[in-house]
């Protein structure tokens, strides 16, 4: 496979250099080693599959699959593909030398180190605000309850006046309003007009 164009390290975000892996790790592979550190992706490959280290820590840092890789003029052919968590990519370039092979490498560990901190990251606490009703009888305090912040807390001879408010309430919900004390006074209306045709009766 020949060699892929890079762009200049400075120029990468951590997201270039390293993904999550489906087992939720934060990982890279050996076709991204390959384009950053300008090697063909066969050498890579070698590289890693002669490593001196042990069938403990290959297993536990490198993984194989196959991926399907464009090779031009529409050709499409199987590849063998190494993922490989950060102690993997570590063990593999520790033998890469050169400028360009030490900037990529500081800009690897820097890729590694902050996503780690972003996925470690607690998010803020979200403050607390509600709002709470206490009753009191005799001094005592006998029920409290959270309340919604949107409820209101008002006496029966000022309701009406709660409607005159500007802006308090919008026409939907005006018109909910309304809709429930109609069917409230019919309600009432149709009640009373049973009492007194057997008030009537008697």
């Amino acid at each position: 496979m020949p060699i892929q164009s890079a762009l200049p390290i400075v120029h990468l975000s951590p997201s270039d250099l390293i993904f999550i892996s489906d087992a939720n790790e934060l990982v890279t592979d050996s076709l991204t080693v390959s384009k950053h550190f300008s090697k063909q992706h066969k050498h890579v490959l070698s590289k890693i599959e002669s490593l001196d280290c042990s069938e403990v820590f290959t297993s536990a840092n490198f993984s194989a699959y196959v991926q399907k890789l464009n090779i031009g003029n529409s050709a499409v052919r199987e590849s063998k593909v190494y993922q490989m968590t950060k102690d993997g990519f570590m063990f593999l370039v520790m033998g890469f030398t050169g400028k360009r092979a030490a900037a990529v490498k500081e800009a690897y560990i820097n890729a590694f180190n902050q996503m780690a901190e972003q996925l470690t990251k607690k998010p803020a606490a979200e403050p607390l605000s509600y709002r709470i009703m206490t009753v009191i009888e005799n001094g005592q305090a006998i029920e409290s309850k959270m309340i919604p912040n949107d409820a209101f807390i008002i006496s029966k001879s000022r309701i009406a006046q709660l409607f005159n408010e500007p802006n308090l309430f919008n026409v939907d919900e005006l018109l909910a309003i309304s809709s429930s004390v109609n069917a409230s006074i019919a309600e009432i209306a149709k009640l009373q007009d049973i009492r007194f045709k057997q008030m009537k009766k008697q």
